[in-house]
């Protein structure tokens, strides 16, 4: 645990976890019938999966209790997707929801991709029936395999816009926008619900019902970015880290298989799909996140050679790839080689409209009950 993390998730043993868990569970204490194993080892998955769920609530009310100031259990799920599944608990902080996820030692990355079907004959088709053109490209986009341990941590459900930042009305910064009265007008007379007004890099103006709200931009560099996440005392995933959260370790391109499944509504690919029905990748993995949903989103690593994944910035499907290719980029184990383009210079300004993050904290070895 680094310097920064002990100042801001200082030890707190006695710390006030909230009224469901008295209600859930009457006493604290690691499960009394596992407490003759390593605390540490029970927070992965070949040993998370054999505990009971009274025993994995009491585990995780300690661990909450004893470690992560500032955060509270609201409840415990069971998660389970793409033929994984894990009991867990959702954490606030600070009104944003984190989940378990237990760590494990698993196997990434791909050394090819066997598509089949109307899959492959879509593919084909981009590459012009070319089949050697077709596996190159692949091959060249996947991350190696490789076998790593992933330790257990505190993930953010949901990852974030970045170099946005929200401000007063009156803020005298929005003087230096002549546009800004006029559009404040438009979108305060606007009878849409959900309307959200952007001006490049600049400003933008969201209505979500009655509330509006305004947000400048700041851009940072790559460096000044991660280094800003890390002084809050959290991180943000590495390459084998995002690999781990969106596959759980899965040995095909998707956490459900090598193919698209076409009968499911996807970001961008709407069309034939009612309004109301969910987006397919919106609804939580086998983990309780959202990730890899949209390929027009890409999310920073840190630690990592390839510092953004799980999209592309939209270019693949822009380019004509359709869903097929289109949605490669937010495949677990899909990397974007274009990140090094010297002309792009993506780490100069990493914020944007594109790029998000999600927090995450490890959670340390030196646990209450290790031996």
């Amino acid at each position: 645990m680094t310097a920064n993390l002990y100042k801001f998730l200082f030890f707190h043993k006695d710390s006030y976890i909230g009224h469901v868990i008295h209600l859930l569970i009457p006493t604290f204490g690691i499960p009394t019938n596992v407490n003759h194993m390593n605390t540490a080892t029970m927070l992965y998955r070949s040993q998370w999966n054999t505990l009971t769920e009274a025993e994995a609530i009491r585990l995780l009310q300690e661990i909450t209790n004893s470690w992560f100031q500032g955060f509270s259990i609201k409840k415990f799920e069971k998660f389970g997707r793409f033929e994984q599944k894990i009991f867990s608990a959702i954490l606030d902080f600070q009104g944003t929801e984190f989940v378990f996820v237990p760590g494990d030692t698993v196997t990434l990355g791909l050394d090819q991709v066997n598509f089949s079907g109307e899959n492959l004959a879509n593919i084909l088709e981009i590459f012009d029936g070319n089949e050697t053109a077709m596996n190159e490209y692949f091959h060249t986009a996947l991350s190696p395999v490789r076998t790593v341990t992933i330790p257990p941590m505190l993930v953010e459900r949901i990852p974030r816009e970045t170099g946005w930042f929200e401000v007063a009305a009156d803020d005298p910064r929005l003087a230096d926008f002549d546009s800004f009265p006029e559009t404040m007008a438009a979108v305060q007379a606007s009878e849409r619900e959900n309307y959200t007004y952007t001006v490049n890099e600049s400003y933008r103006v969201k209505r979500r019902g009655s509330n509006i709200s305004i947000q400048l931009y700041e851009g940072m560099d790559y460096d000044k970015f991660v280094a800003s996440v890390v002084a809050t005392g959290f991180r943000i995933p590495t390459e084998d880290e995002w690999e781990y959260l969106a596959g759980g370790g899965s040995r095909t391109l998707y956490p459900w298989g090598n193919q698209l499944d076409y009968t499911k509504k996807y970001h961008h690919f709407e069309t034939g799909h009612p309004k109301e029905e969910p987006y397919f990748l919106d609804m939580p993995n086998h983990f309780g996140l959202v990730i890899a949903n949209n390929p027009y989103h890409s999310e920073i690593l840190m630690d990592s050679e390839y510092f953004l994944r799980g999209g592309d910035g939209g270019c693949a499907i822009c380019g004509g790839g359709g869903l097929d290719l289109g949605y490669f980029p937010a495949a677990t184990y899909a990397r974007d080689p274009n990140i090094f383009d010297e002309d792009m210079a993506y780490k100069d300004q990493i914020t944007g409209e594109y790029n998000y993050y999600r927090r995450i904290l490890h959670i340390p070895a030196n646990l209450p009950g290790n031996r």
